[in-house]
């Protein structure tokens, strides 16, 4: 190369004004490209709150959904309370006992001969009343089920997906 050679030896000669303005566009160019890419982060940050506050009604939603059964039947007492230890049936009629927070209300319910016991899931998950004498197989949320007592005697229960859900059916 010559020592007056355009290319190398650019500072000595001055700056082509050519040059120069091609520079400056490049420059410019990756500058258009740099704010671009903020603005798009911009808009992948929206979506993302946009979903995150979605998740959180939707959680909410449930929350509060749970704190509703939480007070039913029981005159609102909290779930931690245990429920009275014999609660006679009425005569002839079908007496419910309410499956929620992982409990049966009442645990302990006392019927005559020949009348039916209806267990309620005010859960959200699925429950099974299940005994030597009675299987309710599956009982899912916001359904029932129902059982007639022919026989005197005491009559121990379970729900086999959680069993430390306990109940006992006394029939005279």
């Amino acid at each position: 190369m010559k020592p007056n050679d355009p290319i190398t030896n650019l500072h000595r000669q001055g700056v082509n004004s050519a040059a120069t303005e091609d520079v400056q566009n490049v420059h410019a160019s990756i500058r258009r490209e740099k704010r671009g890419s903020r603005a798009g982060r911009g808009m992948l940050r929206l979506w993302f709150f946009g979903i995150c506050g979605l998740a959180i009604i939707v959680g909410g939603a449930f929350l509060v959904r749970s704190w509703d059964f939480r007070g039913k039947g029981d005159g609102g007492a909290p779930s931690n309370v245990v429920a009275p230890a014999v609660v006679p049936a009425l005569a002839s009629a079908v007496t419910q006992v309410s499956v929620r927070n992982l409990q049966f209300y009442p645990v302990t319910i006392e019927v005559k001969k020949g009348d039916t016991i209806e267990w309620k899931n005010d859960g959200l998950v699925p429950h099974t009343a299940t005994s030597t004498a009675f299987n309710s197989g599956t009982i899912a949320s916001g359904q029932s089920w129902q059982h007639t007592f022919t026989q005197a005697g005491n009559f121990s229960y379970i729900c086999t997906f959680h069993p430390q859900m306990k109940g006992v059916v006394i029939v005279k």
